[in-house]
């Protein structure tokens, strides 16, 4: 019993003698000691300014007016950090055996400047990784261990700056951290306002000590804001890096990226998840990727270096149908005029944001006008110049493969080099050109080139060539056999085979050799096709068939506009064609007469006129003859 009084009374004595020490120590004395820690931890000078108070109960600590703690010695910026005011408790005894507890740290309006140097170097670390000491530490002090219990910032100011790319800044910021111990996971809750609606941040963080060694530990967050939330769940390292799973799922991703103060997203909900990963040099991979929106749903795998000038991007996306037709504000464009192609300038400045390489595919995209089936393509972007090629693209019955490239390094130009098989003219030339009257199944070679700032400027620029080859099919709005008959009501002309080519300059395409076979009748055309002022001026020319090839032929013009073409009988070339007609079979008889009056007998292939001219000939010579005196 008399051994527990003494040891009892010897506790007493230390904590009374604690005590003591902690009301007559002067503050300033308390301030020291603590910056004194702070350059053994770290190397970096912790100031106080203005007059230093000491708190002893509950908690022993001082309360300060300004205080700054340097920033690492390669920066020229000022401070790391600094406040109007803090208030710093700390674990006496913890000090006393060489470890650092603090137990609370409460700053008012702070201001913390995070940079990375051009050469990678970041100002915010301060713990030597793999235990070394600092600059100015003593190797006593660099095994030291820390504890923050308790740490609330109000008003804060966080400003990074990136010496060799961005910089961006986040005011009116509250933080709280509490982290009972080294080896206890460390609870922090943040709210930003970088929009003027509060952002909040939620995390814990396994192993903060290790984190700020420079070593990984696991995180779980939680951040919220109006419109949606997103949650992570991995490992992080301050290098930076990190791996784990993300999910964001947002109400209205345009909301939720204006409360975050950054413009994009899509309007109305949108989801994406799946693994991400970021290495030390700034190397980003996604795997098992999911993302949904605007009633679409892809999966993605990607590979992205951002170690570079940009973003190098190697993707492999996967999607069932895509709606991408409806967006919204292209009402609002300008144009041609009723029906005619957009005059709004062309946005290609995302082709200069990224390289790469992605890999496509698609069940069906539906374009709003015109919806497309299977689709395998491969997009390569170099220099704001992308090349799409498409390895199978099915549309209306039939198969495209081809190429398509968008060049924006000087101003945008375009070409394109298709070959299209069985394609049903009916659906194609309805969704891509509003004209509806064919049907048949094509197959097409065509080339195009072209630049412009809008679509209107690329289809009056528009240059190229190709080819059209059709099976049986018909056409609607003229009956061929009727019109023979003098019936020009309308109806349909079915034909057994058509073709033509093309060459293209200056928006209008030219055509000078359609051909079109009918049981009775074979059909002609010539003419020019205005795509870029969407007209047409065309002739075509059906002729009934006869041995001789003198069957009657009925010309029918085609003109106007692509949306109401007037076609009606080219009454003027018909009658040309009837009085050449007469012409020639008048002359056709006088020529008769003639060789019978002279007694002209043609030989073989031999013309009218060649006969006419020989018979002239001999009888000149007889008449000179004569007058020479010779019989």
């Amino acid at each position: 019993m008399r051994l527990i009084r003494v040891l009892l009374g010897a506790v007493v004595v230390v904590v009374v003698g604690l005590i003591a020490l902690v009301v007559l120590l002067p503050g300033e004395k308390i301030a020291q000691l603590a910056a004194d820690q702070v350059k053994a931890q770290t190397g970096r000078d912790l100031v106080f300014e203005g007059d230093v108070g000491i708190s002893w109960y509950p908690v022993f600590g001082v309360s300060t007016g300004p205080v700054s703690l340097s920033n690492a010695d390669w920066s020229e910026a000022g401070p790391m950090f600094e406040a109007e005011s803090a208030a710093i408790g700390v674990d006496v005894m913890a000090a006393i055996t060489g470890d650092i507890r603090i137990t609370k740290i409460e700053a008012v309006a702070p201001v913390v400047l995070l940079e990375k140097a051009a050469d990678g170097r970041v100002n915010w670390e301060l713990f030597p990784a793999g235990g070394e000491a600092a600059p100015g530490a003593s190797t006593a002090t660099s095994q030291r261990q820390i504890s923050l219990e308790s740490l609330t910032v109000k008003r804060a100011r966080l400003s990074y700056v990136d010496h060799g790319g961005d910089r961006f800044d986040l005011d009116n910021l509250d933080l709280a951290l509490a982290w009972p111990g080294a080896d206890a996971p460390a609870e922090l809750s943040m709210t930003a306002r970088p929009a003027g609606h509060d952002v909040d941040v939620t995390a814990t963080v396994g192993q903060l000590s290790a984190l700020m060694n420079g070593d990984v530990s696991t995180l779980v967050t939680k951040v919220t804001a109006i419109g949606g939330t997103v949650d992570f769940d991995g490992r992080v390292g301050i290098a930076p890096e990190m791996a784990g799973r993300l999910v964001a799922d947002l109400s209205d991703a345009t909301v939720f990226m204006g409360a975050l103060g950054l413009g994009g997203g899509v309007p109305g909900p949108a989801r994406f998840e799946g693994d991400v990963t970021l290495t030390r040099d700034l190397a980003v991979s996604l795997r098992k990727g999911v993302i949904t929106g605007l009633g679409n749903a892809v999966q993605a795998e990607a590979d992205v270096a951002l170690g570079g000038v940009k973003p190098v991007v190697t993707a492999n996306v996967v999607a069932g149908r895509l709606a991408l037709g409806g967006a919204e504000g292209e009402a609002d464009a300008p144009v041609s005029g009723a029906g005619g192609w957009s005059k709004a300038p062309i946005d290609a400045s995302a082709l200069a944001l990224i390289d790469g390489q992605i890999e496509f595919g698609a069940e069906a995209i539906d374009l709003g006008d015109m919806v497309i089936g299977r689709t395998r393509a491969t997009v390569k972007i170099d220099n704001a110049r992308a090349v799409a090629t498409l390895h199978e693209l099915q549309a209306y019955d039939g198969v495209v493969t081809g190429s398509f490239v968008a060049n924006n390094r000087s101003g945008l130009s375009v070409r394109g080099d298709l070959n299209v098989a069985q394609i049903a003219l009916k659906g194609l030339l309805g969704a891509s050109a509003g004209i509806d009257r064919f049907t048949g199944k094509a197959d097409v070679v065509a080339s195009f080139l072209s630049s412009g700032a809008s679509q209107y400027d690329i289809m009056n620029a528009l240059s190229g060539s190709g080819n059209v080859a059709v099976g049986r099919g018909t056409i609607e709005g003229i009956d061929l056999d009727k019109l023979f008959r003098g019936d020009t009501s309308g109806g349909t002309t079915v034909f057994d085979s058509m073709s033509a080519s093309w060459s293209i300059k200056g928006g209008v395409l030219r055509n000078e050799d359609l051909l079109m076979e009918l049981p009775r009748i074979v059909a002609s055309g010539i003419g020019d096709i205005g795509l870029g002022q969407r007209v047409l001026d065309y002739t075509f020319t059906p002729k009934l068939r006869s041995e001789d090839g003198s069957g009657l032929a009925v010309p029918v013009r085609i003109d106007g506009s692509w949306d109401n073409p007037r076609i009606a009988p080219d009454l003027d070339a018909l009658l040309k064609q009837n009085l050449d007609e007469e012409r020639k079979a008048l002359e056709e008889e006088a020529k008769k007469k003639l060789e019978e009056e002279l007694g002209i007998v043609k030989e073989e292939g031999q013309s009218t006129e060649d006969a006419v001219k020989k018979k002239l000939e001999e009888e000149a010579s007889k008449g000179l003859l004569k007058l020479l005196g010779n019989n």
